[in-house]
């Protein structure tokens, strides 16, 4: 004589609880045996309260100062002078925050290709230059509407187009 499944299901499920309240039962009448004792663990939870109480006594001797905002390394040193982005290499343009070498070559490649830059508007007509940067390179930079003349190591910072259109 076979039992149904659904049968099966309902008798499992009746003696797990009959095996969970029995463990309780146990349990509270104390007849459980003592636990092993384990010096290892006692030694861990030892030392992380010792560290713990150090930590809260260390901490209420001095108050924390807030950490300064990280700063380009640079940025303190331009912060006095503005730089001419239409006379400035991709050296001293690296040293503005936010640009990388890779933007200062397309910096200078754009200003040789279509002339300086007058304004905030048209620095950014360079690939990579949104508002944000702008707004942020506003008070370290300048525009005085003159270009540099192109030297031999400037030459090797042009990309793209701007290395193959020729000056008249």
């Amino acid at each position: 004589m076979s039992i149904p499944p659904d049968r099966k299901a309902l008798l499992f499920l009746a003696s797990v609880a009959v095996l969970g309240a029995s463990v309780r039962i146990v349990r509270a009448n104390g007849l459980s045996q003592p636990a092993v004792p384990q010096p290892g663990l006692e030694h861990q939870i030892q030392a992380s309260d010792s560290a713990r109480s150090a930590k809260k006594s260390a901490s209420k001797k001095r108050p924390r100062t807030p950490s300064p905002k990280r700063q380009h390394p640079d940025s303190t040193a331009l912060a006095h002078t503005r730089l001419d982005v239409d006379t400035a290499n991709a050296a001293q343009l690296e040293a503005l925050p936010g640009i990388g070498p890779a933007l200062a070559k397309r910096i200078v490649a754009d200003r040789a290709a279509r002339g300086p830059f007058v304004s905030r508007t048209d620095l950014a007509r360079v690939r990579g230059v949104g508002p944000a940067l702008v707004a942020r390179l506003d008070s370290l930079i300048t525009f005085s509407g003159t270009i540099r003349p192109v030297t031999a190591s400037d030459e090797s910072t042009f990309v793209g187009k701007a290395r193959r259109r020729k000056r008249p």
